[in-house]
């Protein structure tokens, strides 16, 4: 699908089942492209949002050179606060997340997620593969390739493999129930870790909660590296973060290893749909044990990378 103009269409959109959510501050020189890659998606009923910080770059500028989009500029305390304006003015039945500097590489890519979530009403969140870009632009390497050739449990199953590892899904790319991300996206409110980094804390939230996510094994969406990204300015706080984050998984594995909690299941719609039972707690310890082993890093890196590594290490 070719438009002559940017986004021209996407104006009439009056009831979008998607909305993609950009916070901003500051990188306008990334800012057209991220337009451009949302708007070239093949699926047009959705809405493209971007809260930005008050920027002195001539983002602003840029804004106003595409009217299909919905925007507002002006300061926030927190990147918290930038995400709740975003989701207060989403209207669509689901949310991306797409961040100023990244953008998506397939453009069928709202289509496949609208497509399971229309399949399947257990499904919450569809993510899939994400790629690396450099500051200028080039394609670098796809993350998590494993997962090409041994991909990752999926719905329920994926709890297991959560509890084992803490992986987080990529923000870059994943599609979420509206309901489901307005309800647990952390906030001013909330506290330590989960402000600080708070797409950890709602992954945080949306598994404890028993929502069940579904993996499409394409490259969506591609995420940019760049000298002032957010996870180097602020890695003093942000490391720590991460840090609280992974104990926080693990302690909530032996919450249910132990008993003292029981998990539930959700569906789409916040419905317990089931729960792990006593008998099943056994089962559910060996799936875990099971993705720690067979899924550890070092089982994982080829013999020569593995190598390369330990001669680093020797000659520092």
């Amino acid at each position: 699908m070719i438009h002559t103009k940017v986004g021209e269409d996407l104006r009439d959109v009056a009831q979008p089942t998607i909305s993609v959510v950009t916070p901003s501050l500051n990188h306008g020189r990334f800012l057209r492209q991220t337009i451009e890659s949302v708007a070239a998606q093949t699926f047009r009923n959705f809405e493209h949002i971007v809260v930005d910080g008050g920027s002195t770059d001539g983002t602003v500028q840029i804004l106003k050179e595409f009217p299909h989009l919905r925007w507002i500029s002006e300061r926030d305390d927190h990147v918290v606060e930038a995400y709740q304006k975003a989701l207060a003015m989403a209207r669509g039945q689901y949310i991306i997340q797409c961040c100023v500097s990244d953008g998506f590489l397939d453009p069928s890519w709202f289509r496949k997620c609208i497509d399971i979530f229309e399949k399947d009403d257990e499904v919450s969140l569809v993510w899939g593969f994400g790629q690396t870009m450099s500051e200028e632009g080039d394609l670098l390497n796809v993350t998590f390739q494993d997962f090409f050739a041994d991909p990752p449990p999926q719905k329920q199953d994926c709890l297991a493999f959560w509890l084992a590892s803490g992986f987080p899904l990529p923000e870059g790319n994943y599609c979420v129930r509206s309901e489901v991300i307005k309800k647990w996206f952390p906030d001013a409110q909330s506290s330590d870790w989960f402000r600080v980094c708070p797409h950890l804390g709602f992954m945080h939230k949306f598994f404890t909660q028993g929502y069940s996510p579904y993996f499409i094994p394409v490259v969506a969406n591609f995420g940019r590296t760049h000298h002032d990204q957010r996870s180097q300015r602020l890695s003093y706080i942000e490391k720590p973060g991460q840090a609280a984050y992974f104990k926080a998984v693990k302690e909530y594995e032996k919450s249910i290893l132990s008993g003292s909690v029981v998990h539930r299941f959700r569906n789409g719609s916040s419905q317990v749909i089931g729960q792990i039972q006593p008998h099943e707690v056994s089962s559910l310890r060996k799936s875990i044990w099971r993705h720690r082993l067979l899924r550890s890093r070092l089982l994982r890196i080829d013999p020569y990378a593995l190598a390369l590594k330990l001669k680093e290490r020797i000659l520092r």
